[in-house]
Order: structure tokens, then sequence, then C-alpha cells
């Protein structure tokens, strides 16, 4: 049975079963400050676990999960998966035990056809009530059924000693038996056997108690159902596999895997393995909209991807390693997630651009552990370091594993149990910052009344004013927020801000600051002019209507913006957030390198082109999965339900959105982008204002050129003539050594250093290579970099001919650190043949070695790291 059949039974199955079926969230949850990715079916149904929501008793899923806590067994087990789906089925407050335990075992055996005789079962050792439906209801033999302990056998495990509180609860586990050829397989009781030949297929959760402060388990009144079952491992055992990578999913990555390497009967199968889970994780969590970063969410994505491309550097395959095998992820996916194909090549270029990446990260790692070797082997040292071990680990993303490889082929060994200390530290570092709660259950704060309110019906599309009804008020003093029964206020979603304007009752007056929905209520948050409104009052709410039609001039440029940018730059461009408001909107997308003048010029052209054709706006209601088939774009980071809303350009673009937009691209006016710039690895942002605002903005740029032509004495047509006449000067003087020339670097280029810095720990490094630059030139960029930047260290080379001019700096909050921009500067220049001297906040120098440029940006990276450590 193929595994896209396995899912379709299985939530076929409880759709009879009465289960509503809810389509995965996203790996990126919302509104969870427990969690960095999703990563169990019940995540997005913890709300209705607590008892916080009540409009659902049955669902039924398949979830798209991702861990990161057994990495290093992914590829080497059977069983192991960063990315996986979960099936499950759940109760909230509806049925409990018995009805778990039979549909669980109806539906392995009769819908899955699995012999009855294969299938194994554990309970808890005090749960006598799962244990009796297992035999009376099921006819287990009681002897067969394994009674476990409260490590294997609860959830969360092991809670009753160690926590966390909340909810919780024993579970019952249903088991395969692969057969006695199994290899490894004993003839222990099944339940002591660690072989693997009894593989875990179903966990039903059974929550039934709440922990409190000193682990007592109170029994709760409404109880709930929790189970998860792996599709992968399920695929594994109805496809007559004994290892999921066996199985349809992987088959075809591992393929193409194999046709990269000539003879590849030799090749290490765990390292395919590995690099065909890593791949699938890294393609649907970069859809989702995870992007590879230095923290946080990206951090995981960048660490799956580098292990990716390490496993392909071990196994020797080519490269490009991983960009190719993106169209077979989303092949093997696609029926489930169709978003997936509209999303290939911007995928498929973010993956490239970070193994590219990774690849000059590991050259410059292999230089710096080569030197290091080299010195270990002189001085007759057989241990590396493992504080060295873990800064090239940490500082080049230098795997652990590639290290001791090449450490023992020159007879040294490397301090594991110092390294796996420092690793440690981080993991406890990594957790502390990444502000995740303690407990599973931890949601945002709820206000209770409004979970009682009825849905606030929104007129925005069609009116900016209404007559309405007061259903909720909440003040203190002056300022407080108004639910109401229907409103034209639209609510910030979507990238949009909120509409601002007026209610106006009998008795009050609000002036309306913002918008927001909670729950199910739009809130309309601001500040009394006078009176105190009540539930049950009446209003006249208005929106501001200059506001907004500002705001939908811009979103519908947004969407055009987004067009433009697709036709030009390329399809693999997509969006990853935006913002717009009256004043501006912000749009940041994909693209792996800065786009140039001519490029924007035709960005730019492209939208004011179709705004001047003054084409229809369209919008209209549509099915979600045939809106995505017909190619509409969606930010796919946001999770939509059956029926969504198609804004649409003839011709021009189609995306879902619940924004508000104009009726015709005329109706925009005019369209100005003002800054492009770059907010991380393969990321870039885009400003731009349309309508009045723009024409302020043109206006406001005619102005200023008026003025330089002025303080130049020329006209303004002749402006750009007399600065390249100014320019050619100031080269001269660099030429001549003058003193108080200018570095002809613009303030766009030195945004661009500090959004694209290099973390060490805390630190931030900018290291910049610059041609025909001179050390005055040099200190002015230090100037406005020790202005701008925070926590940074800096380093500039100026290559002139033979000659390199050095500035290494701080930024001005670190004049206290234990950082020494002479000390650093010092130790630096003699790898350019040359000496360096100054302050400690900034330092001067040079040499005749351009070539030894590199080795001075590692040996600063390892100046830092020393001084200020993680």
């Amino acid at each position: 049975m193929k595994t896209f059949e396995i899912r379709k039974c299985f939530l076929e199955f409880f759709k009879e079963k009465g289960h509503r079926i809810v389509k995965s969230d996203s790996l990126i949850p919302k509104n969870d400050p427990t969690l960095l990715f999703t990563g169990a079916g019940m995540n997005q149904f913890k709300e209705y676990f607590l008892g916080l929501r009540t409009d659902l008793k049955r669902a039924a899923s398949s979830q798209k999960c991702l861990r990161t806590g057994d990495l290093d067994q992914v590829g080497k087990t059977p069983y192991h998966h960063s990315f996986f789906e979960m099936l499950g089925n759940f109760s909230f407050g509806d049925y409990f035990k018995e009805e778990a335990i039979e549909w669980a075992w109806t539906f392995l055996t009769q819908e899955m056809r699995l012999p009855q005789e294969k299938l194994y079962v554990s309970v808890h050792k005090k749960d006598e009530e799962a244990l009796d439906i297992w035999v009376r209801k099921i006819g287990i033999p009681k002897k067969l059924i394994a009674r476990l302990g409260d490590g294997s056998n609860f959830w969360p495990a092991n809670a009753p000693q160690t926590g966390p509180n909340g909810p919780c609860g024993p579970c019952s586990e249903i088991f395969f038996d692969q057969g006695e050829t199994y290899p490894g397989a004993t003839k222990k009781f099944w339940a002591e056997d660690e072989s693997g030949r009894y593989a875990e297929i179903w966990n039903l959760v059974f929550t039934q108690f709440e922990r409190q402060e000193g682990g007592k388990l109170v029994p709760l009144q409404s109880k709930n159902i929790d189970t998860g079952m792996g599709l992968e491992r399920l695929a594994c055992i109805m496809q007559g596999k004994q290892n999921n990578f066996d199985t349809d999913l992987f088959v075809p990555l591992i393929r193409v895997l194999k046709s990269q390497a000539p003879g590849h009967e030799s090749l290490n199968q765990s390292s395919l393995n590995a690099i065909a889970d890593h791949i699938r994780a890294a393609v649907v969590a970069i859809a989702d909209g995870a992007h590879p970063a230095n923290d946080g969410r990206g951090y995981v994505i960048r660490k799956l991807i580098r292990r990716a491309v390490w496993q392909g550097r071990s196994a020797e395959l080519e490269t490009p390693l991983l960009a190719p095998l993106v169209p077979v992820v989303i092949t093997t996916l696609k029926d489930v997630y169709p978003e997936l194909s509209s999303l290939e090549k911007s995928i498929a270029q973010t993956v490239s651009s970070e193994e590219e990446r990774f690849r000059e990260t590991l050259e410059s790692g292999l230089e710096v552990l080569t030197a290091r070797l080299k010195e270990l082997r002189e001085k007759k040292n057989k241990i590396l370091p493992g504080e060295e071990v873990f800064r090239l680990y940490d500082t080049y993303g230098f795997p652990d594993e590639l290290t001791r490889t090449i450490a023992k082929q020159s007879g040294i060994q490397i301090d594991e149990k110092k390294f796996e200390a420092l690793l440690s530290e981080q993991r406890k570092r990594a957790k502390a910052s990444s502000k995740l709660a303690d407990r599973i259950f931890a949601t945002p704060e709820i206000n209770q009344d409004l979970l009682k309110l009825p849905e606030t019906r929104f007129l925005g599309y069609q009116t900016l004013e209404a007559d309405a009804k007061i259903l909720w008020a909440n003040f203190s003093g002056e300022m407080g927020a108004i639910a109401l029964d229907q409103t034209p206020f639209y609510p910030e979603g979507g990238g949009q801000v909120g509409d601002v304007g007026v209610l106006e009752g009998k008795n009050f007056i609000l002036i309306v600051s913002d918008t927001q929905k909670k729950e199910r209520a739009v809130l309309h948050y601001g500040k009394l002019k006078k009176g105190k409104p009540k539930a049950g009052d009446s209003c006249r709410a208005q929106v501001d209507r200059d506001k907004r039609d500002a705001t939908k001039r811009n979103h519908t440029a947004t969407h055009l913006l987004q067009a433009a940018l697709r036709t030009v730059i390329g399809t693999h461009v997509r969006q990853v957030g935006s913002l717009v408001s009256p004043e501006r909107l912000r749009f940041d997308f994909t693209c792996g390198k800065p786009l140039t003048s001519e490029e924007i010029g035709k960005v730019e052209a492209w939208v004011n082109r179709t705004i001047l054709e003054n084409a229809a706006v369209e919008s209209k209601e549509e099915n979600y999965d045939s809106a995505i088939q017909s190619g509409v774009l969606a930010f796919f980071g946001d999770k939509y339900g059956d029926r969504v809303r198609v804004i649409e350009v003839p011709g021009k673009s189609k995306e879902l959105c619940g924004g508000t937009h104009c009726r015709s691209t005329g109706e925009i006016g005019a369209f100005v982008i003002t800054t492009e710039t770059s907010i991380g690895s393969g990321t870039r942002r885009m400003e731009a204002t349309t309508g009045l605002n723009a024409i302020r903005y043109v206006k406001d740029l005619q102005q200023t050129v008026a003025q330089i032509a002025l303080a130049l004495k020329t006209s303004p047509d002749q402006t750009a003539e007399k600065i390249g006449k100014l320019q050619k000067k100031v080269r001269e003087l660099e030429r001549s050594g003058g003193s108080q020339a200018k570095s002809s670097v613009d303030t766009s280029e030195i945004d661009d250093w500090l959004n694209s810095a290099k973390s060490i720990g805390k630190m931030k490094l900018i290291t910049q290579t610059l041609e025909n630059e001179s050390i005055a030139s040099l200190r002015h960029l230090a100037d406005q970099l020790r202005s701008k930047a925070q926590e940074t260290v800096f380093a500039l080379f100026g290559v002139q001919g033979a000659k390199v001019n050095l500035i290494v700096g701080l930024s001005k909050d670190l004049t206290a650190s234990p950082l020494n921009a002479k000390e650093m500067a010092q130790k630096m220049a003699p790898l350019l043949s040359g000496s360096a001297g100054g302050r400690k906040d900034l330092a001067q120098g040079g040499g005749t070695n351009a070539k030894g440029i590199q080795q001075a940006v590692l040996r600063l990276s390892e100046l830092i790291r020393k001084t200020v450590g993680k």
C-alpha cells in the first residue's frame, strides 16, 4: 500500500467515526511559546485539551512534525527521522479508553489487515482499566500484555516524578512483530527484546490527570484522548520493509543520490539515509517560512542542511548535492501538500545558496584545522583541545566527526570530555535564550469572556460605516477596548495594520487607534473622548477613510510588487514577510543576491505600467485546494481554511489574501521604491510607497537635489556630473595620500554589512575587503560603523595595488569590554606582512600581502572567541 493511500485510509476511517478532519498545522507553530517547531499532532489542539475551546469534540489529522532531539541517530537506525508525519485521532471530553483502543485495533487489523498474532500491546502498570479493555474487549491474553512504568507508558514521560505540571496520563502502545529472522532478535519476552524486532506503531495517550506541585495527580473532570502513529513507520510495515528508508517516500531520493556517485555499491547507506531525511525536513520547513539563520528556527534549518552537505562530502557525492533533490521531495509529498510545487524554485535556491556558503566555510575550517594539527605534530602533542574542536564546530560549522577523522589521520586524538562539556553548555544556553516556556501546555493568555462572544461580522469589504451593538467593553480610565456584533474596521492580519477611526454612541465617543482580532471577536482599542460605553449600547462605527484608502493602495501594490519581482528576477522569489500601513509597504522576499539598480528600475516600472493600465482587481472565494492547484500564491506560514479569498489582477497577479484592496490598479496612483536591503542570508527587504505619499516622497527628493545643487553651485540636472568631478578629485587625493579622502561606499552598503554580520556568540563580526580604499577612507567608514553598530567588531581591508590597508575597530558599546582592537590588529598584521598600532577601540595598520587577508579574518574570529567566549 502506497504511503498516500495509508494516510487517506486513516483519515477516512476516523471521519466515519464522527471526527472532523483537520489539516496539518504549519511546522512553525502560531501563538505557542513552548515550541520552535510543531513536534506532535496534539500541538494545534492545546486549547481544546485545556478546555479553553469547546467547539470541537473529535478530530483527526496527519500532522507535519519536526524533531531534532535524536539527530545523531537519523540514518543509522531504521526509524529515526527529523521530519515525519504523525497520524492522530483526538477526543476532547468525548470518548475515552474503550473507543480509542477498539478503533485503533479495528483500523490496524481490518483496514490495514495486519495479522492479529503479529500485534503486541503495553499498558501502564497501574492502568487496570486499559488492561481490562485489551483483555475483555479485544481478546488479547493477559500474559502477552506488557505492564510498564512511568518512563515508557506515561505522558509526559516520568511526569509523576519530574513534571512538568499540567494535563498528563498513562498510555498504551501497540507494536508489530517483524519476525524471528529480524537481525538480533532474541527469544526473550517481547517487551524485553531490544533488537528492534517489535516496532512501535501507535501510542494511545489517556489524558486523565492534572499534575500539580509536589507530583500530586488530580483526576480531570473532562478526560481526553491523544493518539499518535508515525506514518513512515506504518508505511514501512505495510510495504513489507524493515527500514523506513526503504519505503516509497525515501527510495526516489536514495536512487538520485546513488546516481551521483559512480560505483555506488560501496556507499555508506546511513549517510544516504541521513541526507534523504534532512533534505525532506529542510524543504518542508522552508516552505512553511523557516529560513537558514544563526539562531532560533533558522539555526535548526541551517544545521540540517549542513549535516546533509557534510554527509554528502563524506560519501564523495557530486555537487551540487541538495538542490537536485528538492523536486524529488516535492514529488513524494505534493499529493497532500500541493503548495510545495509552486515553491520549488524558491526552496531550491535557498538550499543551493546555503550549501555553497557551507562549502566555503568548510574550506576555511579545514585551513585552520590543518594549521593547528601541524603545530601539534611539531610539538609532539597528541591531544587536540576540546575548546578548539568546539570552536571549529561553533564558529565554522565544522562537523566534529570531520575533525575526529582528520585528527586521527594525523595521529592525534581530540579531548572528547571537554568538547562534550562545551557542547552541553551551549545547548543549555540555547534553550535558555530561546524563550520557550517550560510547561508543555503553556498558552498565550486568553480572556474567557472573549471566548464566549460570537464571531464579529466583518463588513469592511463593503462599507466604511455601520451601526453596531456593543457585546463587550473593558476600560481602565480612558483607555480600553470594545467588541461589536459587526464592524467595518479591519483587524490587523496578513501584514496589514488594523484600521483606525471612531466609535460614537449616544453617551460616548471612542477614538480608535488600533483594531485586533482576539479569538472570534474584533476588538477596537482606543481612548475615550467622552462618556463610558457598556455592553448593550448601540453605536456608529466609522473607519478613517483616508487611512484606509492609503492602506489599501499599499496592499494592492504589495501584490503587484511580488508579481513584478517574480517577473523581473525569477519565479524563485517568494514572500517571507510583509507590512502594509497607510504610510508605506514593506516586503521581505527570498533572493540570493542584492538587486541591481537596473533590476530595481524594471520592477518599479512594471508596477507603474500595471497601475496605468487601470486593470480590475477582482475578489472571490474559492476552495483552498482548487485555488492552490490553479497556481495562486500563498504565504505558507499561514494556516488557511477550506474556503479562501483570492485577490486577482487578471494576467498579472493572483494571491490568497484577506486584506483590503483597490477596485482597480489605477487607484494606486503611483508607486515608488524607497529602499532595498539585506535582512539575512538569502533574504531581502524592499520598501515602497504609493499614491499621495509617493508624490510627497518624490517632491522631497526633488527638494533635496535642489539643495545639493545649490551647495555645489550647479543646476539640479548637472548635479550628477558635478559629483562625478568631485569623486575624481577624491580619487586623486587618495592616490596622493590626501588625509581627508572619503570612501565611495554609500550608506546602503554599510547597512547591508550590518545586516549580514557574522555572529560569534553574542558578538557580531563585520569584515570587508575593498578595492582602492586608502587608510583615510577606511577611517571614515570606521566612524560610520562605530556610530551605527552594536556589540560589533569590524575589520576593513583596503587593497591598493600591492598595498593592504587595515582598520580594526569596536562599536562604541564595546569600549569597556575585554576586546582590544590594537592587540587584535597587531596579531593580524603579520599575516599581511605588515604591522599595526592604535587605541583599544580603533587600530590601523597595513602590509604588502593581500593573500593573507583570509587568514587575518580567521585569526580575528579566533581572537574574539578566545577573549569573550560564548
